[in-house]
């Protein structure tokens, strides 16, 4: 069964969906993008019955939560992944983050290796970024249609900055499987080197007919690459 459940920083109440599981899977922890939402992991929760899952809201996204003023910058988005794993209590599992949460999850990875299993990561480099204007446009459209306040988006945008994280990763010891949409921008040749440089244990799979949305179009292909990719870390 699904639940939903808050973890409390400072007052500020962050939801999270978790699915408890059998003890001998390693759990899955999903981290969205910076305007995704964990109601939209439910379906993989589900499929991924009887792994234990948790699937993360980002402060302010979820539909008719009091989104606070202030609390996004990067270092704010790893704390709120901080406190949510720790009220969860799910114990070291795997970490799926998609597009900006990519960043976060690395930074949750470095701070914590004992509580990382693994990770995977979707479409996105070892970097933080500073939004600029067009991605500032297209978010309030998305937000709009969504439901989430304007005051959120123009807080992540005002909150972020560059932050690379490609020499702390080179830590990390836990196997990393990147996936990547070849028809997608977010990650650059250099990126692609830059990863195989940095993580001693990568694989990398290109879906060459996917976009940043690299569960699309092809979602029995993606799921059945991150299915077995878990079974594989039950196996360590």
């Amino acid at each position: 069964m699904i639940e939903d459940r808050w973890g409390d920083r400072d007052g500020v109440e962050l939801h999270y969906l978790v699915q408890r599981g059998a003890a001998d899977l390693v759990p899955l922890v999903y981290v969205p993008g910076s305007l995704g939402r964990a109601g939209e992991f439910r379906a993989e929760m589900e499929r991924l019955a009887p792994r234990a899952t948790l699937a993360v809201d980002k402060r302010g996204v979820f539909e008719g939560e009091a989104a606070p003023e202030v609390g996004y910058t990067f270092e704010d988005r790893i704390v709120d992944l901080e406190t949510v794993l720790a009220d969860a209590g799910v114990g070291p599992a795997c970490v799926m983050a998609f597009s900006l949460g990519v960043p976060v999850a690395l930074g949750y990875a470095v701070r914590h290796p004992a509580q990382v299993r693994g990770l995977i990561l979707l479409d996105y480099p070892a970097r933080y970024t500073a939004l600029d204007d067009a991605w500032l446009g297209r978010a309030l459209l998305f937000a709009r249609e969504r439901g989430i306040p304007e005051r959120v988006v123009r807080a992540i945008y005002r909150d972020s900055s560059p932050v690379e994280l490609w020499g702390e990763v080179g830590a990390l010891r836990c196997p990393v499987l990147l996936v990547v949409g070849g028809k997608s921008p977010s990650v650059s040749a250099d990126d692609l080197e830059r990863y195989r440089y940095a993580l001693p244990n990568l694989r990398i799979e290109v879906f060459e007919d996917a976009g940043h949305e690299v569960f699309r179009p092809d979602y029995e292909r993606f799921m059945r690459l991150i299915e077995g990719f878990l079974v594989e870390l039950d196996a360590l």
